[in-house]
């Protein structure tokens, strides 16, 4: 069975409870009411998601 260290447990929990260190992969800006989008990915987990700028 492998280790796994109390950082790495934490870090998945609190994915799970919907708190993601997100990083941007890439975004697109706009203006007015269209406003802008990126695309972020999550550091612990890897899920991607799409969120206004």
């Amino acid at each position: 069975m492998e280790k796994m260290d109390v950082s790495s447990l934490i870090g998945r929990l609190l994915c799970q409870l919907g708190f993601h260190s997100f990083r941007v992969i890439d975004a697109t800006f706009g203006f007015g009411d269209a406003g802008g989008v990126e695309k972020v990915e999550c550091r612990r987990c890897g899920v991607i998601m799409s969120r206004k700028a």
